[in-house]
This record gives structure tokens, C-alpha cells and sequence, in this order.
């Protein structure tokens, strides 16, 4: 399909549901030393927080594709996408613990509803125009990370009040979604047959499972990069916290850039090949990383590792949002629940690791992970991840 045909209001409506979820993510992971301080949080406190953000968006993962078929992905996208930033002002003035995990609770519900109908929409924009499009979205979405992070950083720098920085990003959150909403066109819905009851009804089969697992893997590695690769760099190699932040900040920018890339080399290598080659460039990176005695061949790394992983999530999101086209979203959401579980428990497992062990050898173990999806990666065929 021609660049003339493709949905333009559609695509400019979920981009702006994209990179409002990632200011939201962005300034809710800068935000969280602050909180802890404010609502006198120890780590184990801390954690909890995180847990009930997870939960809550696991929860809602599970459960969006009837509302999604009632209300239509779009449409969906930009209401949660605005309570997302009502979420992260109030997350701002908390200072008891009660009210930290209620409201992370909550924020991680709308987070989760907001997932998976962004990339419910962008599958099916992506299927519309009959080119691939999924990592430009996600392209987005990074982008929002890195400046809703950046954004905070700069502020609490000048001494502006984690609640004033929550307030901020979150207005500009709702502002973003009101003016997304307002682009937005009542979805008309299918007449009810026994053909479309029974694929809304339809149970995610083995190729979900497949992708989910892969997904799993993928975040888990993920976040263990962006959880712990500053720590190695400080703890092992023996570099500055400041040069150990720099790390992270390389991976997430190459990261970026690989996502602004990913749709064009998608159309040039096909999916599946990308896929390999992707995931093959993650874990070689991983391992020159792993064995790296130098802060530079670190840092070079890092940058092949973000540029390599950019793809490989929107790819399975990619094939899920297929399979979801056939069983109500289920396929997608069964996907990204997964995929979430990863990253959840990824920095956990390694940090527990590494207490028992070392960083170094909880480290490998993700290698391993991603040097398995690397070799079946061999063995998917064009309509698995196409």
C-alpha cells in the first residue's frame, strides 16, 4: 500500500498514545529513589511498589481484549492513556506506604490496559497498510522514556519537587491523550455472528505460547541490561556511578535509534531473518560485554546490545498481533503478559542471583537465555514471525 494510503490520523493519534506512555514510565522510574525518601520506603517497601505496579498491569493485560472488542483499541488507548497521567500526579504526593501501593496499583492497571490496546492498534494499522510499522511506534515509546527520564533528572537537579516534576509530566500526559481523543472516531462494531463469537472466544494456541516464552526471555534479558549492566560496570570493572549511568543511557539511546531504523530493515530482511540476526547480535554483544576488561569495550557493547534488541520485541508483538487478529487480541495479550513477567522478574532474579553467586555469573544465565532463542530462532518459518 501506498504512503498516501496509509491511515495518517490513525498513525499521528497512536504515536501520541505511544510516547505518553513512555513519559509516564520515564518519569515514574526517575521518580522512584524520590518516593522511597518521601514516603520513607526501604527496599523491601520499594519493592512491594513495584510488585503492586506489575500486578496491576498483568491484571489488566489478562483482561483487555473484551474491552478492546467492545470500545475499539483506539479509542481505549487514548482513556487509559489519559488516567495513566492522572496516575503519575498522584504518585507525586504520596508519602505513606498504603497509599504508594494503591496508587501504584492503579497506575500499573491502566498501564497494563494501555499496552496491549497501543499494540493492538498498531497491529492492526500495521496489517492495514501492509508494510511493517510496529517499530516506529515503539520508537516512540522510547523516546518518551528517555525524555520523561532526562526531563526529571534536569528538573530535581535545579531542586523543582518530585511532586511539581509528577504534576508537570503527568498534565502533559492528559494534555497529549484530550488532544489524541479528539482525533479519535467512534469504532463501529461488527455484527455479532457465530463466526466473530467464536474467535473472541478462541484460547491462544502453541504459536502464542511460542512467542510469549520468547517474549519472556527477550524482557527478561532486557531488563537485566538496563537494571544491572550500570552496576557491573561500577562493581566489576570499577567505573564511576557517573560513567556507570552513562552505560545505561547509551544502551536506551542506541536502542532508540535502532527502533527508528527497525521498520525499514524489517522490509529489507524480511522479519524472520531480522529476528535471528537481532538476536544472535544481543547475545554475542552480551558476551563481549560480559568478557570486557575495559569501560570502552563496555560501552561499545552496550550500544551494539540496545541497537540489536530495538527490534526483536516489536517483531513478536508483530506476529502476536496477527494471531490476536484471529482469536479476539487474546494471542497478543497472552503475549505481552508474558513478556511483562520477564521484566519483572528479570532484575529480581539476577540481583538474587548475584547475592549467591556473582553478578557476573547471574549475567551469564541470561546469556544462556538468549543464546537458546538464538539457535531455535533457526527454525521459525515466515508465517510464525511474518
Amino acid at each position: 500500500m501506498a504512503d498516501t494510503d496509509f491511515p495518517q490520523r490513525e498513525r499521528i493519534t497512536l504515536l501520541a498514545c505511544f510516547l505518553a506512555g513512555g513519559l509516564g514510565i520515564g518519569s515514574w522510574g526517575a521518580n522512584l529513589p524520590a518516593l522511597g525518601r518521601w514516603a520513607g520506603l526501604d527496599e523491601g517497601a520499594l519493592g512491594l511498589v513495584l510488585l503492586s505496579f506489575a500486578a496491576g498491569a498483568i491484571l489488566a493485560m489478562t483482561k483487555a481484549p473484551p474491552v478492546i472488542a467492545r470500545i475499539g483499541a483506539e479509542r481505549l488507548s487514548v482513556i487509559v492513556a489519559g488516567l495513566f497521567g492522572l496516575g503519575i500526579i498522584g504518585i507525586g504526593w504520596v508519602t505513606q506506604m498504603a497509599a504508594a501501593v494503591i496508587l501504584a496499583s492503579l497506575a500499573g492497571l491502566v498501564f497494563g490496559a494501555l499496552d496491549v490496546a497501543m499494540n493492538s492498534q498498531a497491529s492492526y494499522l500495521e496489517r492495514r497498510a501492509r508494510r511493517p510499522v510496529m517499530s516506529s511506534f515503539h520508537a516512540m515509546f522510547s523516546a518518551g522514556t528517555l525524555i520523561g527520564a532526562l526531563t526529571y533528572a534536569a528538573l530535581a537537579h535545579r531542586g523543582v519537587g518530585n511532586g511539581s516534576i509528577l504534576s508537570l509530566s503527568g498534565s502533559v500526559i492528559v494534555v497529549i491523550a484530550v488532544a489524541a481523543f479528539t482525533r479519535t472516531t467512534v469504532a463501529v462494531a461488527e455484527p455479532a455472528n457465530d463466526a466473530t463469537t467464536a474467535r473472541s472466544r478462541a484460547r491462544p494456541g502453541t504459536a502464542a505460547l511460542v512467542l510469549g516464552t520468547l517474549a519472556f526471555v527477550i524482557f527478561l534479558a532486557e531488563g537485566a541490561i538496563m537494571d544491572w549492566a550500570a552496576v557491573y560496570l561500577v562493581r566489576v570493572i570499577g567505573t564511576s556511578e557517573s560513567i556507570g549511568a552513562a552505560g545505561y543511557a547509551i544502551f536506551a539511546g542506541m536502542m532508540l535509534l535502532g527502533r527508528l531504523l527497525g521498520d525499514r530493515a524489517n522490509r529489507a530482511l524480511g522479519p524472520s531473518r531480522l529476528f535471528r540476526i537481532s538476536v544472535a547480535a544481543v547475545a554475542l554483544s552480551m558476551a563481549a560485554f560480559l568478557l570486557s576488561g575495559s569501560v570502552y569495550l563496555a560501552f561499545a557493547a552496550l550500544a551494539c546490545s540496545g541497537l540489536a534488541m530495538a527490534n526483536v520485541i516489536p517483531l513478536i508483538f508483530s506476529a502476536a498481533g496477527m494471531l490476536g487478529a484471529r482469536d479476539g487480541g487474546r494471542s497478543l495479550s497472552r503475549v505481552i503478559s508474558m513478556g511483562y513477567a520477564g521484566i519483572l522478574l528479570g532484575p529480581a532474579l539476577i540481583g538474587f542471583l548475584a547475592q549467591a553467586v556473582s553478578l557476573t555469573a547471574s549475567l551469564s544465565l541470561v546469556l544462556v537465555g538468549l543464546a537458546a532463542v538464538a539457535f531455535f530462532g533457526r527454525h521459525f518459518k515466515e508465517g510464525i514471525l511474518s
